[in-house]
């Protein structure tokens, strides 16, 4: 077991907000404690066997996972299945992202003569950019899978660029894109190894009245409240966990004003949308 744990993950050792070393044990889940049967969508320990274990950062309240899967084994916790076409009307007619949606309409205002530049982070197909394409928006998105990024292409859906925010630069000039109006990033900053970082990537392609929408599952919900260490949303996958506290954190450290949130349902999501404070650049 140990062997197992030490080849599959590695020890983080501090915050990713505040760099805190000081934490305490919120969560130990022995190798085993899930049957893999009851996750049908992917493994919650991604089938090697290992324990996990939730801490919380005793400075600032961060909650994230240590030790946790190696970059290079993230893979076994993400299922292979991709579809290799998707209906591009009937996606969009059966999308989601109505509160998404809403929430950008009412806060997020542009110059009426431009078409504003958006980036979807972890975008898989690149459903949401068609949405905001439909929506007056220059809509781009980026997505790690290969295959997806593929299925997208042979699917009609226009612009899912192949790439991580590790890579972001290459993107975005292969794109030609140097300024982004809007970020949005659905259920994906959780995933992040360094999501401070991420974020601060990401803003450095925008100015001064720029917004970033995020949403993410909340470790402040009553949904956490009550199960706790049964919440379904404690996995593998998961590295960090954001409340909105810590969420309004991140983003005054980079430069930015909350200017609106979401709770859909009080039991899991939280949805953030902040606009930049930064001065244009010159």
């Amino acid at each position: 077991m140990e062997n197992e744990s030490i080849q599959f993950q590695e020890k983080v050792g501090q915050c990713n907000f505040c760099g805190s070393t000081d934490a305490k044990l919120l969560h130990h889940y022995p190798a085993g404690f899930y049957s893999h049967k009851g996750y049908v969508t992917y493994p919650w320990d991604g089938r090697q066997n290992v324990s996990l274990s939730i801490l919380q950062c005793g400075k600032c309240n961060l909650v994230y996972q240590d030790p946790r899967f190696r970059p290079e084994h993230l893979g076994l916790l993400y299922t292979d299945g991709v579809e290799k076409q998707i209906d591009l009307e009937k996606a969009v007619r059966g999308h989601k992202f109505g509160p998404l949606l809403q929430l950008i309409k009412e806060n997020c205002h542009f110059s009426a003569d431009t078409r504003p530049i958006s980036l979807d982070i972890g975008t898989r197909y690149g459903l949401l950019p068609e949405v905001l394409r439909r929506n007056g928006y220059d809509s781009h998105g980026i997505e790690f899978n290969p295959l997806c990024v593929e299925a997208a292409k042979l699917s009609g859906f226009k612009n899912v660029h192949h790439g991580t925010i590790d890579n972001l630069d290459v993107v975005m000039e292969s794109a030609g894109i140097k300024r982004i109006q809007l970020v949005t990033m659905t259920d994906v900053i959780e995933h992040l190894l360094d999501p401070l970082g991420d974020l601060a990537k990401l803003a450095a392609y925008q100015k001064k009245g720029d917004f970033m929408v995020i949403q993410t599952v909340d470790i402040g919900s009553v949904g956490y409240k009550i199960f706790r260490s049964w919440w379904y949303h404690i996995h593998a996958q998961h590295t960090y966990y954001f409340d909105e506290k810590t969420m309004k954190a991140y983003f005054a450290k980079i430069g930015y004003e909350i200017d609106a949130v979401l709770k859909v349902g009080k039991m899991n999501n939280l949805t953030i949308l902040q606009a930049s404070t930064k001065i244009p650049a010159t």
